[in-house]
């Protein structure tokens, strides 16, 4: 199984930019990368903040650039997501209930997908309702691997601006995880950051935004700051054995040069 993540598109009405940059041309290159690149994977996963300010307008020009994917692709939203604005331009097929969570099933693994907005907060978390419709997921899938998508990272970064508009209440998260054990990797957004990590015996990755990224500075304060970091989507491979993830630049890729290297070195005995 091969799959793409792309994560905090933050895209804006047509013609404006944000943090100097446009959302929707490097959104675009993203799209063109994984058509002539990444075409053998099973799906596109696009991991919230998919507006900055959740504008209808906005979720309209996704579709349109969505429309020039050639594999199948699925949308969470993120904290600065309009929930019904998504809804009233994307079909069912993402929806239960009022919430933006779905599931699919593959082969012997199950993939969750999960809206982790809470009102008009930064922070996510889960209601009662979507508490329990993850322990039924988990409950009638308790032989199968389950790999977990969300915006918000369900424990602590250490990173103190993102922890401080994190995930709540992950004590009741992590009872159900555990009760089952077969959650064997989170993919999450939010925080514009390559992280990567084990939580409770649960691998966990992100990837950076296509637009702008959060810096890693050592402030005591609550200020947050940008970076120009490259944009990145991620490469996942999931086996029964591994999880693999290739963070790739693929704003890059014109500076891409051959070499000439033997693939394989013979020693002497």
């Amino acid at each position: 199984m091969k799959f793409i993540q792309l994560s905090d598109l933050h895209l804006v009405p047509n013609g404006k930019s944000l943090y100097g940059s446009d959302p929707a041309y490097k959104l675009q290159r993203a799209i063109e990368s994984i058509n002539k690149h990444q075409s053998d994977a099973d799906f596109v996963v696009i991991t919230g903040d998919l507006s900055d300010k959740g504008e209808l307008s906005t979720y309209y020009d996704l579709k349109k650039m969505l429309n020039y994917i050639t594999i199948p692709y699925y949308l969470i939203i993120g904290n600065h997501d309009n929930r019904g604005a998504f809804l009233e331009v994307f079909d069912n097929k993402f929806k239960c209930d009022t919430f933006v969570q779905f599931s699919q099933a593959k082969d012997d693994s199950l993939f969750l997908f999960l809206d982790t907005k809470i009102g008009d907060w930064h922070n996510g978390g889960f209601c009662k309702y979507r508490l329990e419709w993850l322990d039924k997921k988990l409950k009638a899938h308790k032989n199968s691997s389950v790999y977990l998508f969300m915006h918000h990272p369900p424990f602590t970064i250490y990173h103190k601006q993102m922890d401080s508009i994190g995930f709540e209440p992950k004590n009741k998260f992590w009872e159900i995880i555990e009760q089952y054990r077969n959650v064997k990797h989170i993919f999450f957004g939010h925080v514009h950051l390559p992280i990567c990590g084990i939580y409770n015996e649960t691998g966990y990755s992100s990837t950076r935004g296509t637009n702008h990224q959060i810096a890693l500075l050592p402030k005591d304060d609550d200020t947050f700051f940008n970076s120009n970091e490259q944009s990145t989507y991620s490469i996942a491979h999931v086996t029964p054995h591994q999880v693999n993830c290739i963070i790739h630049e693929y704003l890059n890729e014109e500076n891409a040069y051959s070499c000439s290297v033997p693939l394989k070195k013979e020693y002497e005995s």
